[in-house]
């Protein structure tokens, strides 16, 4: 492993699991009221096109945390969803 992918691994590490907190927190107190679908809809398309770039350009870095971050940011959207009418 170089340094670039070093450098793209600690960068995935400190930005996908910085959304943690807020899984976190929505899940246990059921409160998305400050995420808006016209934020959520485009991160997750974004983070969607970006782990098919990094399948493209065959950057692990890209692929894994973005994967991450989808896992980490599908969540909230469903509960979002769900909340949305309560």
């Amino acid at each position: 492993m170089d340094y670039k992918e070093i450098v793209g691994f600690v960068a995935g590490i400190l930005t996908t699991f910085s959304g943690a907190p807020q899984l976190y927190y929505s899940y246990k107190y059921r409160d998305v009221q400050s995420f808006t679908l016209k934020f959520l809809i485009p991160f997750l398309i974004g983070l969607s096109l970006w782990t098919f770039y990094g399948v493209f350009i065959k950057s692990w870095p890209v692929i894994i945390f973005n994967l991450i971050a989808l896992c980490l940011w599908l969540p909230i959207f469903i509960l979002k969803l769900i909340l949305r009418h309560k």
